[in-house]
């Protein structure tokens, strides 16, 4: 980072409570930083940790073990491990594409890590393709042959409850002026890959799918967010590449966008409901892969945790969780004007 930029970074910390990332959110840049890799690890393009926190103009701490690396800025910690993909924003958990690695004493960062989760959160003014945020389409989850998730003590099933939350959302986001569309506002079929046509039918500048949880172990919890997953990388459910991978979608135009958007909701959703942060998360899910707007979708607790469905039953629940998503990307809004218009 250049003196003037400093300067212009140090002017602006007054404003790092309003969105509660690095100083270096804030500024332009003619163009972004190159991710220049400094070794190849495991076939994949890895970059010093260290200079990755210098073109930052963050601190940067390894542990005398190196299994831990840190950046830190006055609002922001980022924290990295050893042989780990979950890395820690502000205590908040995000899923990496590749470990991070350790080689010669020093912790490595992927590059397409780099520039598809680092930019993004900590420097979205990189981005030149910055998306206006106008129209957004919801995606109540399942609908009509397709139940999703069944608890049968409590009487729930999951497409009913992810419309209800549809809803909920609509109305609040209508009531903060934006154009808003559901992809069905009944109990009828929609097949997944219509989702996202229709969305880019309505011309959205956000589409956001509403689901809920379930796996055989009663005692798992907590709300996660999948963006799509990059090119190049494997999606959070697996470790090693497959051909798939390599291939390039729709949505990937709009990775950073994307991230960035989940990232707020998640975040929102943590501190609004509480409970277990199961983090942000990829996968190349099929309702998204013909998407031509940033995305992202949202596992709002687990039917098959007692305690958690027995919440979601309720309509306060409801509501709160509409209110934290709406927060979320009126967060996400707030920081599009920001960079768009840094004075």
């Amino acid at each position: 980072m250049d003196a003037t930029l400093r300067q212009l970074v140090s002017r602006r910390e007054w404003m790092l409570g309003l969105i509660g990332l690095s100083a270096f959110q804030i500024g332009s840049f003619s163009n972004p930083p190159l991710a220049t890799p400094d070794v190849t690890l495991y076939n994949t393009a890895y970059i010093d940790l260290a200079k990755v926190a210098g073109q930052l103009g963050m601190k940067y701490n390894l542990s005398k073990d190196s299994v831990d690396g840190v950046f830190s800025s006055q609002w922001t910690k980022v924290r990295f491990k050893k042989d780990s993909r979950l890395l820690l924003l502000n205590d908040y958990k995000i899923y990496l594409g590749f470990a991070v690695a350790l080689h010669r004493g020093r912790l490595y960062l992927s590059v397409h890590d780099f520039d598809k989760a680092i930019k993004p959160l900590l420097t979205p003014q990189v981005f030149t393709n910055r998306p206006q945020l106008k129209t957004i389409v919801i995606d109540p989850g399942h609908g009509g042959k397709n139940p999703g998730c069944i608890n049968k003590s409590l009487s729930m099933v999951e497409k009913d409850l992810t419309l209800d939350l549809s809803r909920r959302l609509q109305r609040l986001l209508e009531t903060r002026g934006y154009n808003v569309h559901l992809t069905r506002n009944s109990d009828i079929t929609v097949e997944n890959r219509n989702r996202a046509l229709f969305a880019n039918q309505m011309k959205a500048d956000l589409f956001v799918c509403v689901h809920f949880n379930a796996v055989e172990s009663r005692s798992v919890s907590g709300i996660e967010t999948y963006t799509f997953t990059p090119r190049n990388q494997p999606s959070t459910a697996r470790s090693r590449m497959v051909e798939e991978d390599r291939k390039a979608f729709p949505p990937n135009s709009h990775d950073a966008w994307s991230t960035l958007s989940a990232f707020y909701v998640q975040r929102q959703m943590i501190k609004t409901m509480g409970g277990i942060d199961r983090g942000l998360k990829k996968a190349r899910f099929s309702m998204m892969i013909d998407l031509k707007c940033p995305g992202f979708l949202v596992e709002g607790g687990f039917f098959s945790n007692f305690e958690e469905a027995s919440k979601i039953k309720t309509v306060k629940h409801r509501i709160r969780l509409a209110e934290s998503i709406t927060n979320g990307i009126t967060t996400y809004h707030k920081t599009l004007k920001r960079i768009s218009n840094p004075t």
